[in-house]
């Protein structure tokens, strides 16, 4: 037989099979969390909606009120036809004929039986119309609740879907694109429209259909601090998880037959004993010598189990992994290609600065700036909010460059690398702007310039970054490449 503790307990296993069969792809650390956690969420509204919510209730408190009754005053013909009559609302198609005969025959009886024997015959008979009275209310609500369980479980698979679609194109989109899927696991991932995945997936096929693009996004994104270091550490977690045991205070459940007196759950052979007055004796016998034969009944409890655990993992040193400024020129200039692969390289680097726990700024500049720091609660729904804008005005490197040195003031992002990519149509920089950038280079703070197209940065001051590189969308070509991977590879 079901019970709601069990029938609830079955979900997390059930969503388990449901990710596998359905998202074999979605298998992260944070999306099990996530999954955990809503379906420990689910466990504990069901359980309070079903402990506060009861479509029988008048028929529940009519039947403590009868046993109350019957504790207090015994039985009575009058009191067993009010009984049946609430049982019959409870179950219209209940046969309480048996009930209302034995009665009759009690009744007919009066003259012939002393008067304490008609007392326990009429107090036998209300006991176990009651009993029988108790056995269909609990069949119904635990019907109803097996129901609930059922509908909202399937509620809670459809929400789960509704969820889980999206993560599964955003993880296509993001195989094509090549890039770490870190971004994925974020709360606002539910809310991006097919607009938003339709956009990340115009991105796929670009990066796609050019592969020395590709290559770029590659090439920038082994730009780190130096070349990470790792060491062992030995994690001592524990592990909570619940055991069904049995519950020797709890009837839940018929596991046998045993000799009793327990009228409650006496096995309906004995109780058809009563129905004959000639071998009722034998009843009241068996009932003296504690030979009564009854339902042997057990319940389940679920114990929470704790285990301490010891695991080896591998940690990168949050020390060689400095923060990453990108500053993304939009302006006219820059309009179709070049703003494409400056956007294609954004989306690339940011993605691998969240997957690597990097903290990570974005700024958007053309005369004026836009800016997002990826930090969460941020994530992709932001990113993809910022990519799409475009200022097609003039172009000024200075305010990104001025909002740049801003942000490595602060304690997040000190020793952080800053990449400004632009096609540098300007008139250079003043020596105020400069002159901060070259001080920030003096506390661990590096420069880095992408020129997109054949202008370079003659433009700006040899000593404001500490590498650049020109890219040249019509030859697919960088400048001076085996320096580019000497630099970015280097220790």
């Amino acid at each position: 037989m079901k019970y709601p503790t069990h029938e609830i307990a079955k979900t997390e296993e059930l969503v388990n099979t449901f990710l596998s069969k359905d998202f074999p792809d979605l298998n992260s650390g944070e999306l099990e969390n996530e999954l955990s956690e809503k379906v420990s969420n689910w466990e504990e509204s069901t359980l309070s909606y079903l402990e506060n919510t009861n479509p029988f209730e008048k028929h529940r408190s009519k039947l403590v009120a009868a046993k109350w009754d019957f504790r207090a005053h015994g039985g009575s013909e009058m009191s067993i036809i009010s009984d049946l009559e609430e049982y019959k609302s409870l179950q219209p198609s209940a046969n309480v004929m048996f009930w209302e005969e034995k009665t009759l025959a009690v009744k007919k009886k009066v003259e012939e039986n002393k008067k304490e024997s008609v007392i326990e015959s009429l107090d036998a008979i209300r006991r176990n119309e009651q009993e029988e009275w108790r056995k269909e209310y609990e069949k119904q609500l635990l019907e109803w609740q097996l129901k609930e369980i059922q509908n909202r479980r399937e509620q809670l698979l459809k929400e789960l879907k509704e969820w889980l679609d999206p993560l599964q194109q955003m993880k296509e989109v993001f195989d094509e694109l090549g890039i770490e899927p870190g971004l994925l696991w974020d709360s606002s991932v539910g809310k991006l429209s097919k607009q938003d995945i339709s956009f990340l997936k115009q991105w796929a096929e670009y990066l796609k259909n050019n592969e020395s693009v590709r290559n770029l996004c590659e090439l920038m994104g082994r730009l780190n601090k130096e070349q990470q270091s790792h060491h062992t550490e030995i994690i001592n977690s524990t592990v909570q998880y619940s055991v069904i045991k049995p519950d020797l205070y709890s009837n839940e459940e018929i596991i046998g037959i045993k000799l009793g007196r327990d009228l409650e759950n006496v096995i309906p052979q004995e109780l058809a004993l009563l129905s004959d007055s000639d071998i009722a004796l034998l009843f009241d016998l068996k009932y003296v010598e504690n030979r009564l034969m009854c339902f042997s009944k057990q319940g389940d409890k679920i114990e929470i189990v704790e285990e301490n655990i010891q695991k080896t993992v591998s940690i990168v040193d949050d020390e060689k992994m400095g923060p990453i400024i990108i500053c993304v020129d939009t302006s006219t200039s820059m309009s179709g290609a070049p703003e494409n692969i400056a956007k294609a390289l954004t989306l690339s680097l940011s993605s691998r600065a969240v997957s690597q726990k990097r903290k990570c700024y974005l700024i958007n500049f053309s005369t004026s700036i836009k800016t997002l720091d990826l930090t969460p609660p941020k994530g992709i729904h932001d990113l993809i909010d910022f990519l799409r804008m475009s200022f097609h005005g003039g172009t000024n490197v200075a305010p990104a460059l001025h909002e740049g040195v801003r942000m490595m003031l602060e304690a997040d992002y000190k020793k952080a690398d800053l990449l400004v990519i632009s096609d540098f149509v300007l008139y250079g920089l003043s020596p105020g702007i400069i002159s901060q950038c070259k001080k920030q280079k003096q506390e661990d703070n590096r420069f880095f310039a992408l020129s997109i197209g054949s202008f370079g940065i003659q433009c700006v001051d040899e000593g404001v970054f500490d590498q650049n590189w020109t890219y040249n969308p019509l030859s697919g070509g960088i400048s001076e490449i085996n320096n580019v991977v000497e630099w970015v590879t280097r220790k």
